[in-house]
């Protein structure tokens, strides 16, 4: 999507890029950047680099910008955004993260991930998502009215080559199906080191785990749960025959995708995945799907509160943390307004199967 010239090769491109009537305007950051990166230099040395190595510049062009920004090569300017991560990432985990191979299948609460991901120092994404960006969205996506229409993985390369034009994505604007399983997850050439799954479809949540397993690749997966968030971590890396979902879907690996389609069978496998103890308005809400509301709810403290949960924990497993595989709880409600207050709602009493078959109409 973007191109990144360097003066010693590419200067006629520059000059053409550059010049008057091209359309596009210069954003000179290479003097600013040269000042910060002075001010990282007077301190002691604890990020590998050596101070005082030459810095050279590169010009990224953002077409959908018509904009090109002159800034410093792909090292230096990594020390640069980067440098208040330190300590709070210590330099041998902020190395591994940044070389790490983060997959991402579907861009709700994974576009907020993502974000997340590459705030933190990630530059490497496989990114899967066919849908565009609709008005309904703008809740809990950070997006703009003058995308609507435009496909949500389109915005999402947008915002983190904005933000790090050294970042490499891969894009998969079909979304993760089992023809491009084998290219997203990298099983016929540089695997994943992590995979966020945050797809609406249970076939696809089924096969894509499947297939993570065999891989020996980790899952992670955040569901919003109200204003809070549900973190489910599944360490097929450390173990191989990790049960799909916890085990909490039981017989679900044996089912073709035409069953998994099926109402019954979708009723019993979501409850499952799902679980009953969710807010009493999350519940609510979920009964009136069809009713008098037209799809999932969703809030964006949910989506963002998930996607930094799905981010951290991808993080761990890549720098080498022990995080277990389980389900992991992220309750603002009673963090705030305590365990009590945080449950204690006007719609508590809700019907069971009611509930259970609005999860499957999904």
């Amino acid at each position: 999507m973007i191109e990144i010239l360097d003066p010693a090769t590419d200067s006629a491109q520059i000059e053409a890029v550059l010049a008057p009537g091209s359309g596009y305007t210069l954003v000179d950051a290479w003097e600013l950047a040269q000042s910060e990166l002075a001010a990282i230099d007077a301190f002691p040395n604890i990020d590998g680099a050596e101070p005082g190595n030459p810095v050279t510049p590169r010009f990224a062009v953002f077409p959908w910008r018509q904009a090109v920004v002159k800034l410093p090569d792909s090292e230096q300017f990594l020390r640069l955004r980067t440098a208040r991560n330190r300590y709070l990432i210590d330099g041998g985990e902020q190395r591994k993260w940044s070389s790490a191979l983060v997959g991402i299948a579907g861009l709700s609460v994974g576009a907020s991930a993502l974000s997340v991901c590459a705030l933190t120092g990630a530059r490497r994404f496989r990114l899967a998502d066919h849908d565009t960006l609709g008005f309904t969205n703008l809740n809990r996506l950070v997006g703009s009215v003058c995308d609507i229409g435009v496909a949500k993985l389109d915005i999402a390369q947008r915002r983190v080559l904005e933000a790090d034009p050294y970042s490499e994505i891969t894009p998969f604007h079909a979304g993760y199906t089992s023809e491009s399983a084998s290219g997203f997850l990298g099983t016929a050439g540089e695997p994943l080191s992590v995979l966020i799954e945050e797809m609406d479809d249970l076939a696809a949540k089924v096969d894509i785990r499947i297939r993570a397993r065999a891989a020996r690749i980790p899952v992670v997966m955040a569901t919003d749960n109200g204003d809070s968030a549900i973190l489910d971590v599944e360490r097929y890396d450390l173990d191989a025959s990790y049960p799909l979902f916890h085990g909490r879907a039981d017989r679900v690996e044996a089912l073709t995708p035409e069953q998994l389609e099926d109402q019954g069978e979708r009723i019993r496998i979501v409850g499952g995945i799902v679980g009953t103890d969710i807010t009493p308005r999350t519940r609510y809400s979920l009964t009136q799907v069809g009713r008098t509301l037209p799809s999932w709810p969703q809030l964006g403290t949910a989506a963002t509160i998930a996607g930094a949960a799905a981010a951290y924990a991808a993080r761990l497993i890549v720098c080498g943390h022990a995080l277990s595989s389980g389900r992991y709880r992220i309750d603002i409600d009673s963090a705030v307004l305590g365990a009590r207050a945080g449950r204690a709602q006007r719609w508590n009493e809700l019907d069971e199967a009611t509930f259970l078959e609005t999860l499957a109409q999904r």
